[in-house]
């Protein structure tokens, strides 16, 4: 399998501790940033496509009751530092 970089941009600007704790118990493949009211979470996920990539980290997410509102295929540079 290949690992596909890309971001996911959040509807919800504010996160609480326990919705940052839920993402990475949810998603390890992921890093968490915000910035200019922008919160996006980079995902560096391992699969056989693409598009399985992209949609299974929405399905991820919708999991634990966040929005997602865009996939950018950009990752900030805050998230690579993480």
């Amino acid at each position: 399998m290949k690992t596909y970089e890309f971001t996911v941009i959040l509807s919800d600007p504010d996160m609480d501790a326990s919705t940052v704790h839920a993402i990475y118990g949810k998603c390890a493949d992921s890093s968490i940033g915000g910035s200019h009211d922008t919160v996006y979470v980079a995902f560096d996920r391992e699969s056989t496509s693409l598009h399985v990539a992209q949609h299974s980290a929405i399905d991820d997410l919708r999991h634990l009751g966040i929005t997602p509102l865009r996939v950018e295929m950009d990752i900030p540079e805050l998230a690579m530092a993480s």
